[in-house]
């Protein structure tokens, strides 16, 4: 019997194994350089999906989350979706400050390098984000914004839970190239809960 190869594997098959191959898992110090390699690489190649510029970005010393992966405090966080021991994506979560915004947190920069993208790896990530941030009871609501371009993004947080509130029309400016924000957030207690067996 010849073994099987990927061309054998059906599209489940294929997506199941992708995501077998990665693991997710919050950043530490000795991430941070990876950290920026990767941040970088989507701002330089996808500038229409962040409202950071790669050519302001790559001007710092150090970018903001990799301070924040450094001190490791307890409401801003980086998780990161690794083949072996390569960064592949990454998603973050920052709480917001102010006393009265306390219970909101903020699901940031969330970006899958293209040869990991429909594989399931972006989902996994994702979940795993928004498992990590729910585990301080206070976060009650997890707000985010997507370019209304990024089809692929949008399709995922609608899956994953996340509900629309609101669209800021022409918020980025490229040049002469505007691009809508839209606004999605997920409460706690509308969290799509996971299917049981049988």
């Amino acid at each position: 019997m010849k073994p099987y190869g990927l061309r054998s594997l059906t599209k489940g098959a294929f997506l199941y194994l992708c995501v077998m191959l990665t693991h997710n898992r919050k950043l530490t110090p000795s991430d941070t350089q990876a950290y920026r390699a990767i941040r970088l690489e989507c701002l330089k190649n996808f500038p229409g999906n962040f409202s950071s510029t790669f050519e302001d970005e790559s001007k710092k010393p150090k970018l903001a989350f990799e301070i924040y992966i450094e001190e490791q405090g307890p409401d801003a966080f980086m998780m990161g979706a690794f083949d072996n021991e390569k960064l592949v994506g990454i998603c973050g979560f920052f709480r917001e400050q102010k006393v009265k915004c306390r219970h909101v947190g903020n699901i940031i920069q969330m970006y899958v390098q293209p040869e990991y993208a429909g594989k399931g790896v972006g989902q996994g990530l994702l979940g795993a984000t928004i498992t990590e941030s729910l585990k301080n009871q206070e976060i009650e609501q997890l707000t985010l914004g997507v370019v209304t371009s990024n089809k692929a993004a949008n399709k995922l947080y609608e899956k994953l839970g996340f509900k629309e509130y609101g669209v800021h029309k022409g918020q980025f400016k490229n040049g002469d190239q505007y691009a809508d924000q839209r606004f999605m957030v997920l409460c706690r207690d509308t969290q799509p809960q996971p299917k049981g067996r049988g």
